[in-house]
């Protein structure tokens, strides 16, 4: 046999064939917990953009009461003055 050539032997490994399932296995667990991830964020993202959305509708409610305020101080001046 020449130096040059290589061959290939037809036999299984066990501790191939272990090595192998512990990586797929390993591979389907951490996509789960990928997948988990996501949808937790998802949610956490989708409850932050309704709390925003209800601050936004007190702090306009707000506003709108400190302009009727000031309406009725600038009117109340104007009538004295």
């Amino acid at each position: 046999m020449q130096a040059d050539q290589w061959q290939m032997k037809k036999e299984l490994n066990l501790a191939h064939i272990l090595t192998t399932i512990a990586l797929v296995v390993s591979g389907i667990l951490y996509l789960n917990d990928l997948d988990k991830r996501i949808t937790t964020n998802s949610q956490e993202l989708a409850h932050l953009k309704q709390i925003r959305k209800e601050d936004q509708k007190r702090i306009e409610k707000r506003l709108d009461s400190i302009d009727k305020k000031l309406d009725a101080l600038l009117s109340a001046k104007r009538n004295n003055g």
